[in-house]
Parts: structure tokens; C-alpha cells; sequence
């Protein structure tokens, strides 16, 4: 039986309303920057045309009973970090989504501070511990019960089935929610991830000084892609992603299912292939970010591979050994572009 998990980002470069009413029994949540809020993901440019495209396709997700999230999760607020400023900003934001009748019904945050303000001015909001906190275990939890009712496993654990279904356990034992994110296409432990975070939190690394200043330094803003441009493909296996075929394994334990579609260049296609447990395509373009290799990974091929099952479960992924597993997959599922 199919569960109503799936937490989707909002999308603006393919009819989101459209997309989502296929799947009405698989979206739990809609996840959203609102105008003018940093958040983990660079935002588009809010014209009147695009706020009222945001508040529509929100009004009509919440007369599905679809919940909305906003994110207050970027990894770096500067000197506001703990201010009466960055409250007054984020109660500003909350009372503007309840005049468009837009409440939030949680609040996906990187800060304690905000956690804590949110408990005290708006108590009847859940608080959602966004995945770029990267808590791996209880520990770093348990001193901070109070501040939030659910939160997101660390993606470089969450392959584990045993993981997820202990995480599971400790969430109920203590009234929290839990969730994962599915298709990041980031390295397994990026060094470049915290960078990253704190790029957005600032913009988006796109603008023209930006470029300009990585040009003259050949600098890469995605080390992940110069990486795999060298002919790196087998750490794409041993990155974080789970399939859309062996999500169910781990969606009877957890409550949400992130895919994030924010800035993806095909939302629709992430969208159509988790809610439906099945995709028949080139399983990196699922991924955000969607990269591009010299050839596709057959997800298809996945399934007939005798060591797939070793590989996405390899509790040595994150100091890999070489141990040839991950090579003989590749050679099963990746399919090299014929030179012309």
C-alpha cells in the first residue's frame, strides 16, 4: 500500500499544480522559500508574476491537504545569526504567509535560534531540523528535545537500512518525526558541502563577480562535477542517492521522503519516478545537482546486477577499500557514450 510521504520542492520551470495532482496520494508536503528568505538553494527572482505564481500554487496544494513547509534553512545568517533583527524578520515573514492565507505548517530550519523563537511565537508550528544540520546519531540530539519535532537522518548513514530503522525507533520513542532526502547528488561526505551551503546563504555563486573571480583563479564551484569529469563514475555509487525501486525498504520506517526539485531541470521526472517507485532512464538525472557523465547509468540495470545489493548497502562506503564491487556494477549499469 502506497503512503502519502513524498515532501516536494516547489518548482517554478514546470506547471507544479499539474505535476502534483498526479500523485495526490504519495505528496505529504510542499517545501518553499518564501519571497525575500535565503535558504539552502539560490531563489529566483520574486517579480509580482512569480509571487502570485508561489501563492497560488501554494493556496491550491493546501486545499489538497497537501502541508506546507517553509524553509528557513540556510547555513549562514552573518552577524544577524542571533538577533532581535533576524526575529523581527522572520516573524515579518510569518505574519505576511497568514494575511495570504499561507501559514506555514512547519518550519524546516538550520538555526537554534530560530528553532527557539518559532517554539515561542508560534508554538503550533512544527519545527523540522533540516538534513544540512548533519546529526548522524542521538547524541547530538537528545540536549535539544525541545527545540524541534522532526528532522531529517544524515544522508551518509541513511543507506543503511538498520540505521534508518534504529533512527525510526529513537523518533517514536521520543514523539519526533523522521524524515530523508532520496536523490541528492552530492559526494558522499563533499568536502565542498558546508561551502556550498554558506555560498547561498549569501547568493548563489552565479553572480558576475563571483564568475568572474573563479574564472581568473580556475576555481570550481562544483568540485563534484570537475571530480566525476575525470573519470570518477564509481563514486556516484557510493554517493547517498536510494533508488526510486528500493525506496519502499526504507519508507515504512520514515514519515517523509525529501526529493528535491527546487532547482532541478526536470522536476516533473524526479516527481513522476519516486512517487511511482519505478524509472527507466539515466538514474544521474534524477539527481540534484543533475550531472552529466560520458555516458548513462541504465537504472534498469541496477536490478540485474549480483553486486548492487553489496555496493548500495557497503558499510565501508564512506572509506572505501576498493574492494572491486563498485567497479564490477559499473561495468553492469554504466553505458559509455559511442564516440563519433
Amino acid at each position: 500500500m502506497t503512503r502519502r510521504t513524498l515532501a516536494v520542492g516547489h518548482f517554478f520551470n514546470a506547471p507544479f499544480t499539474e505535476a502534483c495532482s498526479k500523485h495526490l496520494g504519495r505528496i505529504r508536503e510542499v517545501f518553499f522559500a518564501w519571497p525575500g528568505v535565503v535558504s539552502c538553494r539560490p531563489a529566483p527572482d520574486f517579480t509580482p508574476a512569480v509571487r502570485e505564481r508561489l501563492f497560488s500554487d501554494l493556496a491550491w496544494a493546501r486545499s489538497n491537504g497537501i502541508l506546507l513547509d517553509t524553509l528557513f534553512n540556510s547555513n549562514c545568517y552573518g552577524d544577524e545569526a542571533i538577533s532581535e533583527s533576524l526575529a523581527r524578520r522572520v516573524a515579518s515573514v510569518f505574519g505576511e504567509m497568514d494575511r495570504e492565507g499561507l501559514f506555514p505548517d512547519i518550519v524546516t530550519t538550520t538555526s537554534p535560534f530560530i528553532a527557539t523563537l518559532v517554539r515561542r511565537e508560534f508554538p503550533g508550528v512544527e519545527i523540522r531540523f533540516s538534513v544540512n544540520i548533519r546529526v548522524h546519531g542521538w547524541i547530538g540530539f537528545e540536549s535539544i528535545l525541545e527545540l524541534f519535532d522532526s528532522f531529517y537522518v544524515s544522508r551518509e548513514r541513511h543507506r543503511s537500512a538498520a540505521y534508518v530503522a534504529e533512527a525510526a525507533a529513537w523518533a517514536r520513542a521520543h514523539s519526533k518525526r523522521i524524515g530523508m532526502q532520496v536523490n541528492s547528488g552530492c559526494l558522499r561526505e563533499c568536502p565542498f558541502q558546508q561551502f556550498h551551503d554558506n555560498l547561498h546563504g549569501h547568493g548563489d555563486g552565479r553572480r558576475p563577480q563571483d564568475v568572474e573571480a573563479a574564472k581568473k583563479y580556475d576555481f570550481s564551484f562544483f568540485r563534484c562535477k570537475t571530480h566525476y569529469s575525470r573519470g570518477n563514475e564509481e563514486d556516484f555509487l557510493r554517493a547517498t542517492w536510494i533508488r526510486p525501486e528500493d525506496l519502499p525498504e526504507f519508507e515504512k520506517h520514515v514519515d517523509i521522503v525529501k526529493i528535491a526539485t527546487r532547482r532541478h531541470p526536470d522536476p516533473v521526472k524526479v516527481l513522476d519516478a519516486y512517487a511511482t517507485y519505478s524509472f527507466d532512464g539515466d538514474l544521474a538525472s534524477l539527481m540534484d545537482p543533475a550531472h552529466v557523465f560520458r555516458g548513462r547509468f541504465d537504472n534498469k540495470a541496477f536490478d540485474s546486477s549480483p553486486r548492487w545489493k553489496e555496493v548500495f548497502s557497503c558499510p565501508s562506503a564512506a572509506d572505501c577499500r576498493r574492494c572491486g564491487a563498485c567497479a564490477e556494477v559499473l561495468a553492469d549499469v554504466f553505458r559509455k557514450e559511442q564516440k563519433r
